[in-house]
């Protein structure tokens, strides 16, 4: 086997992982663009999954728009320990922005 077709292995195996755990974060450029809200943490649950030692957690989100009618969704992240311990602890309240192309795209901003 090639390098080249063994990267595009090796590349096509991180992509199925992170597809598969889930956690998908905004670009810079789609978080400068997109529309202001606040996620309310309706419920979470660990996945079973970690990512550079940060355990994975499913969310069940309010969002408010700033613009529009708010909505519930399910996204899945990896907030640190010490975010993790503040959601855990009662806070359940963040900003966030949305995807102006896809409103299930929501980046939390969980240290805010």
């Amino acid at each position: 086997m090639s390098v080249i077709g063994a990267l595009g292995c090796m590349g096509g195996s991180f992509w199925l992982i992170n597809a598969r755990i889930g956690v998908d974060h905004l670009s810079d450029e789609q978080v400068r663009d997109g529309r202001a809200c606040t996620a309310a943490v309706l419920s979470h649950q660990e996945t079973g999954s970690v990512i550079n030692n940060e355990t994975v957690y499913e969310f069940e989100l309010r969002v408010q728009p700033s613009d529009g009618a708010g909505y519930e969704t399910t996204i899945r992240d990896a907030p640190n320990s010490v975010e993790a311990g503040r959601i855990g602890a009662g806070a359940t309240e963040f900003p966030c922005v949305i995807d102006r192309d896809d409103p299930s795209h929501v980046e939390v901003f969980w240290s805010a």
